[in-house]
């Protein structure tokens, strides 16, 4: 390409493959597929993906996506379940857990950006979670550093998760769109909040069943994960003897009390065999069946 074609791509209008709008160089971005989308409709895309990626035709599939994310927010998310926010108070941003749909939502302050639109993940695609500190060298001898800013880093479950531990972490789906690392700052000015950090990355702890394995030091009783072992064993147990007196009957003879049975013994094989995340899962599951 000559000097003159690089300075015309670069900066001549051009007109939103989306919306036909004209947009100056300053105010939109450029596609893989070397089309160009202005930043009205960029914004309609989630933060936390890098557009230049992305050709058109998946820019178009993401902003339906970002527009499901919505609908979930607004008719299941926003009116059902219990929610903890971490930290409570918003200084910069904040993460939204919900136990009981299987997913987290991205809280911010500002909404700056792409800040404003509804960021909603599901458990089961958090492939790893990690505490940052950003710190500056002191400025005088024996002094603490000083604190710039703390949060968490999430990495979701992608195509390439070259130097993720995914050992322990079964049952996980692939986001569809988002590869990169998200980064959720809580503080830029409280280097308190870092226990707020620690108290996110617990409650992440919680969810993949880190301590499962764990008991009491003058505890008899067994971990939670070998009570889930147990029901494991009885729950497959207990469905093959079903199945068995089926095989004798015709496959048509379960009952629909027997069927929701069977469904509920294999349920629990799936939740030993995730460590416990099928129940998000089935939850997040359940959660997305009420909008389509």
């Amino acid at each position: 390409m000559g000097f003159g074609n690089f300075f015309k791509d670069k900066f001549e209008k051009k007109n939103c493959a989306l919306c036909d709008k004209e947009c100056g160089m300053m105010r939109r971005s450029k596609l893989r597929d070397g089309e160009y989308i202005c930043d009205d409709c960029g914004n309609l895309c989630s933060k936390y993906v890098r557009l230049s990626e992305f050709t058109l035709d998946e820019v178009k599939g993401h902003i339906e996506y970002m527009k499901q994310q919505k609908r979930l927010y607004d008719e299941v998310y926003s009116k059902e379940g219990k929610k903890t926010v971490i930290p409570s108070s918003v200084y910069e941003e904040a993460i939204e857990f919900c136990d009981d749909l299987g997913m987290f939502r991205i809280i911010y302050r500002n909404n700056y950006d792409r800040g404003s639109k509804i960021e909603l993940f599901r458990y089961d695609q958090v492939a790893s979670y990690e505490q940052y500190l950003i710190e500056k060298p002191a400025k005088e001898p024996n002094k603490e550093p000083e604190f710039e800013e703390c949060g968490l880093k999430i990495k979701l479950v992608y195509g390439n998760m070259i130097g993720i531990n995914m050992d322990n972490k079964k049952g996980l789906r692939p986001h569809p769109y988002i590869k990169r690392e998200i980064k959720i700052c809580f503080s830029k000015e409280k280097r308190s909040t870092m226990q707020y950090v620690k108290n996110a990355c617990g409650h992440f702890d919680h969810i993949f069943g880190v301590h499962d394995h764990e008991t009491g030091i003058f505890s008899f009783s067994k971990s939670k994960a070998e009570k889930r072992e147990d029901a494991a064993a009885l729950g497959m147990a207990a469905a093959f003897g079903m199945a068995f007196k089926a095989a004798k009957k015709g496959a048509d003879s379960f009952t629909e009390e027997e069927k929701a049975k069977i469904e509920k013994h294999l349920q629990a094989v799936d939740d030993a065999a995730t460590g416990g995340m099928a129940v998000y899962t089935r939850r997040a599951d359940e959660a997305e069946a009420k909008i389509k």
